[in-house]
């Protein structure tokens, strides 16, 4: 039987990756097996480095995810400031969140970068790491589906936050109300609880919403999926490493 392996946003929480890989019984090499990443390996947790050496170890296919994206991008400005004299556009982050980006080698940093934004895992299931706007399929944009969560009901367009809050813009619905298959997706980016993952059930396919936020203390999750359909198997954060932000549990 082929079981994928697809594990939530990691962000830094290197030891609760490698405790939940032993409990999901994940041998690299082995036939039928395969383990996927839903991105965000990166920041807030405490060896971020690590949960990317792990994903590219243990061969794993991961998908882009927006803190990732951020890293990369600012690694890539950064070169160019030494080669060129021309200064960084972007916002340097805190010195802690710095020194962890500037700790990824540059063949770590050049790996995330050219991460793919979209998989199939198999056919009918997607993997993403945001979500999807409600356009067709070819019209997606990889700066959207690494960051969307909310749509404008009207043009199926993804409605950003305001600078410095995570709450719901108004007038606005989450993506995956909008979705309307035939595939399935799985996609981390949003915690909808610290518990259990989000389930969306629609007429022949789901959205599964597996980051049950690990970094904030919750929990990480992996979902299994085999042809008798999907499983959940989680390991409890070994602490809190970020403080949970007011409006990051998407409603």
């Amino acid at each position: 039987m082929n079981r994928d392996i697809i594990i939530g946003d990691t962000h830094g929480c290197a030891e609760e990756v490698r405790e939940l890989l032993r409990l999901v019984g994940w041998r690299r090499g082995v036939s039928g097996l395969r383990l996927f990443f839903a991105g965000d390996l990166i920041d807030r947790g405490p060896d971020p480095v690590g949960c990317v050496r792990i994903a590219r170890e243990e061969g794993a296919i991961v998908v882009k995810g927006n803190h990732d994206e951020k890293a990369t991008r600012y690694l890539r400005h950064e070169e160019r400031r030494r080669a060129t004299g021309k200064s960084n556009p972007m916002r340097p982050p805190p010195e802690s969140k710095k020194a962890q980006w500037e700790a990824l080698a540059g063949e770590d940093a050049l790996w995330l970068e050219a991460l793919p934004t979209t998989v199939e895992v198999r056919p009918g299931w997607l993997l993403v790491h945001g979500g999807f706007e409600d356009v067709p399929m070819g019209k997606q944009r990889d700066d959207k589906v690494i960051r969307c969560r909310y749509i404008d009901p009207v043009t199926g367009s993804m409605v950003g936050f305001k600078e410095g809050s995570l709450e719901q813009p108004p007038n606005t619905v989450y993506w995956s109300e909008r979705w309307r298959g035939p595939d399935n997706v799985v996609y981390g980016h949003a915690v909808h609880s610290l518990e259990a993952p989000r389930i969306d059930r629609y007429d022949g396919f789901a959205c599964y919403g597996i980051d049950t936020g690990c970094c904030f203390g919750g929990r990480l999750t992996a979902m299994i999926l085999t042809e008798g359909g999907p499983d959940f198997v989680q390991v409890n954060a070994h602490a809190k490493y970020a403080d949970l932000p007011t409006g990051v549990l998407a409603s």
